[in-house]
């Protein structure tokens, strides 16, 4: 008896090779795989970076030391000052002002004649005056010429030059600013040492061996010298020819100081 083969499933002929796969598919499966080196080496680097940081923290910070000090010095005051003033008073303030302005005008010129003085208009005030029952019974005018300088007997020459012309409302000192400036130089230096001395005697007596700056602050501040003559000197009392007035500088306190905190370390 004769037997035919049997035909090949019908399913195996019909069933799509690899090579077959639409390209679509084909690239998406390409991609993927050439992600996949990528992706683990990114899961390993997060993993070490990660790993230490619970390892390792950082050490607390020490206490914080807040220190102030100061360094000061008097220095002699080498500018002289002068004001000198002239006032009217009546009933009417436009004839007061035609009084005064000239007066001004002329004296401001005499000063100016020395070079030697630095000469400036003060104030210059037009005020009422009250009687008792508050109204107004006359009026007031007043104006100022300030006079400056290095030399002191410019100034006391000036005071006569004036001399029943305007009155002398005070004379004083001042420090100029180039001394000024150059005592707080000569100063810092000063007070940055006491600063970090104070802070290291400070760590010491607490039990700490050394100290780490964290904040500095520094501030200057001086005194001025008090005026020699307060009250006013009338025209009349100086005279037509007036002597010069005497002068003598006075002192004027400077400082410098630093403030802020330092960390204090076991070290």
């Amino acid at each position: 008896m004769t037997r035919k083969n049997s035909p090949a499933p019908a399913a195996a002929a019909v069933a799509p090779a690899a090579t077959d796969a639409p390209p679509a598919r084909r690239r998406r499966a390409a991609r993927s795989v050439a992600w996949r080196p990528v992706l683990a080496a990114l899961a390993a680097s997060a993993s070490l970076s990660i790993a230490p940081a619970g390892a390792a923290e950082p050490p607390p910070a020490g206490p914080l030391l807040r220190v102030d000090a100061q360094a000061q010095r008097e220095v002699t005051d080498d500018i002289a000052v002068a004001v000198f003033f002239v006032e009217r008073d009546g009933p009417e303030p436009s004839a007061l002002q035609a009084a005064v302005n000239p007066v001004l005008q002329a004296s401001l010129a005499e000063l100016k004649r020395d070079p030697a003085l630095q000469v400036r208009s003060g104030r210059y005030v037009t005020q009422p005056r009250y009687g008792r029952e508050g109204r107004i019974e006359g009026w007031r005018v007043r104006g100022e010429l300030i006079a400056e300088s290095s030399d002191v007997s410019a100034v006391s020459k000036a005071t006569s030059k004036l001399a029943g012309k305007m009155n002398v409302g005070s004379i004083g000192f001042r420090l100029s600013d180039e001394q000024r400036a150059r005592a707080e130089r000569e100063l810092t230096g000063e007070a940055a040492a006491q600063f970090q001395e104070k802070a290291r005697a400070a760590a010491r007596a607490l039990g700490y061996g050394d100290i780490e700056l964290v904040e500095a602050n520094l501030s200057s501040s001086g005194n001025p010298g008090v005026p020699m003559m307060r009250a006013a000197m009338s025209k009349d009392a100086m005279g037509a020819e007036a002597a010069p007035v005497p002068l003598e500088p006075g002192r004027s306190q400077v400082s410098v100081g630093f403030n802020g905190s330092f960390k204090l370390l076991r070290r």
